[in-house]
């Protein structure tokens, strides 16, 4: 199976680490790589709001459209309203998931409209903490977006007339397929993008701009997929268990490290946890 890894940046607002997005349009100026870029079109959330509110902010988006980045709808304001967990069970909490259809439909237009108001059309929808139903599914297809990037399978597939770009990664590692690493740019420091560079660096082959994904035709959404996401579900909540226990605390407290190759270094040479 063809192996791709591309790349999105969430939680994109006028009031980002602006050194941060400067930093990674290097990186993936350097490597001829256009990302995904997740942009908040009406942002409530004081979480993402680091830096000050950058007067040219939607200059820049344009420009970065301008040039191959991809644009993707990430919610409306960024707020959680309820505990719904939604199709992908990826986390307690959505801005969209088990609100009615009209809820969902009003704010996807309205968030949408935000960012056609200011020259932007977006291709993908982005749900905040990747929580989203089938009711947002269909207010997208209303309102004209027919790509998410997200799901746990390893190829696009197509649900409800939307096709789902996978994302199963939070660091860059090299995929079972087709994959997408979710980055939220706020967070990053010089060691991780020190990572960043080094894994491109070995594995130019593989790093993808979103556009050579989009390529891939989406297979059906069958049995074989759902069995993939139920895998996976079950693996990440097996992960999660051990990760807060505290024998595997111990481990990762003994092995961490900034540097993502020393930190596996160090765990290589620490003796187990589990």
């Amino acid at each position: 199976m063809e192996k791709l890894l591309a790349f999105r940046l969430d939680d994109i607002t006028p009031g980002l680490k602006r050194d941060n997005l400067n930093r990674f349009e290097e990186v993936f100026d350097l490597y001829g790589i256009k990302p995904l870029i997740g942009i908040v079109p009406a942002n409530e959330d004081p979480n993402l709001v680091v830096d000050d509110k950058d007067d040219s902010f939607w200059d820049e988006m344009r420009r970065l459209r301008d040039k191959g980045w991809k644009i993707a709808l990430h919610g409306y304001r960024h707020v959680y309203y309820n505990d719904n967990s939604g199709i992908l069970k990826a986390n307690p909490f959505s801005e969209f998931a088990g609100l009615t259809y009209e809820e969902q439909k009003d704010m996807i237009f309205k968030g949408k409209s935000i960012l056609e108001d200011k020259g932007l059309t977006p291709e993908f929808f982005m749900a905040p903490g990747h929580t989203f139903d089938e009711i947002t599914l269909k207010a997208l297809v209303a309102n004209g977006i027919f790509k998410i990037t997200d799901g746990y399978s390893d190829r696009p597939y197509i649900r409800d007339s939307v096709v789902f770009y996978p994302c199963r990664l939070s660091d860059p590692a090299i995929p079972k397929g087709i994959d997408t690493v979710c980055i939220h740019l706020n967070n990053w420091n010089d060691a991780d993008f020190d990572s960043l560079i080094g894994f491109i660096k070995e594995n130019k082959e593989i790093c993808a701009s979103f556009d050579d994904i989009i390529r891939i035709a989406p297979v059906a959404y069958d049995e074989s997929i759902k069995r993939q996401e139920e895998a996976f579900r079950k693996n990440k909540a097996r992960r999660q268990k051990v990760a807060e226990s505290e024998k595997m605390q111990r481990y990762l407290k003994k092995s961490y490290s900034k540097n993502r190759y020393v930190k596996l270094i160090k765990r290589a040479l620490t003796d187990n946890a589990v």
